[in-house]
């Protein structure tokens, strides 16, 4: 038997989200006779804990900061001093990374999201075959130079580029080796069959009473205000409805501060008002996540900023309806009419308009459920994703 190929996997965040799972997910359906695998994390965290307990070789590396230019996060203008930082510090972490690879051999370094420009350089000018999943789509940002320079390094530094998803590839410099390869879900954990009643009778919630849930803790660019607003319309005609509102919530501290996290929240708690916090809850971060939308009668994920919805495959390949907004990311994930409902973000008219016609047409919502459960089979099945993946590794060196 030829000697099994080294992949380094790095990984640049804290929580657990849908990047450090859907690399999980990938590690685990690796063929270990011919890939050994092994995770190289940025921080000591969740992240790193979750990939020991599973009993991949995991080691931390500090003192690297990625380059974060996304949707998600990027950094506006007045935290140039950040931005300045970043880009001093960029010559520091490509020599640091170097160092690390020297010691460490491999045959290939798969960067787990598109702001590691520092190993992704180092990796190259090491001669490493390099991999680089691109889980979010790159910020405009003001001018484009931010843009311009990550999307360049991408270009230059990488034999295979891996985007979740088709809008997020849009966003990168056209080429060859880009390959489209959905996130994808595992169907032993997530499935039809999975019982609810536990978490239900846990929360007690009535028999009956429709649920809505939303896995996007308290989050702007996730939507978390429009989903309380949309709720409160819902809630003036549907009285015994629930919302559940699963996930992080920041931290007092002084970092929420600075970013507005902190008055994110407070604005978000202050809509809610005394009569309807039963029926509005923020329940937390859950390690249940296949009972909670099990426990749901459909999914709602209002971003308002386009980046691919781990939550809408999920409730998917379990039948659960989802509502989502009809930007990049979820219009891939949600087809209109037959698996779920698209609607116009930041509209809290056109989202409670929808939640109340899954509410009161509980037929019509079994009939999207079980069309996205099989759209999720096509889409986003583990095995056959990681098999995408697998032949785009054996690619490298064919």
């Amino acid at each position: 038997m030829a000697d099994t190929r080294r992949i380094v996997y790095v990984h640049h965040g804290k929580g657990i989200g849908g990047a450090p799972l859907s690399l999980l997910y990938l590690i685990r359906g690796l063929d270990h006779d011919a890939y050994t695998p092994s995770v190289l994390c940025l921080h000591e965290s969740e992240a790193s804990e979750m990939y020991r307990r599973e009993g991949i070789e995991t080691e931390v590396l500090r003192g690297v900061r990625d380059f974060s230019h996304t949707n998600v996060l990027w950094y506006p203008w007045w935290q140039w001093p950040k931005i300045l930082a970043r880009l001093v510090h960029l010559p520091f972490a490509i020599d640091r990374a170097r160092r690390w690879l020297q010691s460490h051999p491999c045959d290939i370094v798969h960067l787990n999201t598109s702001t590691l420009l520092a190993f992704g350089i180092a990796a190259k000018r090491a001669g490493i075959k390099v991999v680089w999943h691109v889980r979010e789509p790159l910020a405009r940002g003001y001018f484009g130079w931010r843009r311009a320079l990550v999307r360049a390094v991408i270009r230059h530094n990488t034999d295979i580029v891996i985007p979740i998803c088709r809008y997020d590839a849009e966003q990168l410099t056209p080429a060859p080796n880009i390959h489209v390869v959905y996130n994808f879900v595992d169907f032993t954990q997530f499935h039809p069959g999975i019982d609810g009643s536990a978490v239900r009778a846990e929360l007690g919630i009535a028999p009956g009473a429709p649920v809505a849930v939303f896995l996007g803790g308290m989050s702007r660019v996730k939507g978390t205000r429009e989903f309380v607003a949309a709720a409160l319309r819902v809630l003036e005609t549907k009285k015994d409805a629930v919302f559940l509102i699963a996930g992080q919530l920041p931290d007092p501290g002084l970092r929420a501060t600075l970013s507005g996290a902190r008055k994110y929240r407070s604005d978000v708690e202050r809509l809610i008002p005394a009569s309807a916090a039963a029926s509005i809850r923020f329940i937390g971060v859950r390690r249940d996540v296949p009972q909670l939308l099990a426990a749901a009668d459909y999914l709602v994920f209002p971003s308002t900023v386009a980046h691919f919805a781990r939550p809408v495959i999920e409730a998917s390949a379990m039948g659960k309806p989802v509502i989502a907004s009809d930007i990049g990311g979820p219009r891939e994930l949600v087809r209109h009419e037959e698996t779920g409902l698209l609607v116009p973000p930041s509209d809290d008219a056109a989202l409670a308009a929808a939640m109340l016609r899954l509410i009161e047409d509980p037929e019509g919502a079994r009939r999207l459920g079980a069309n996205g459960t099989l759209f999720a089979q096509e889409h986003f099945d583990a095995q056959k994703n990681v098999r995408r993946v697998i032949t785009l590794y054996e690619s490298l060196f064919e």
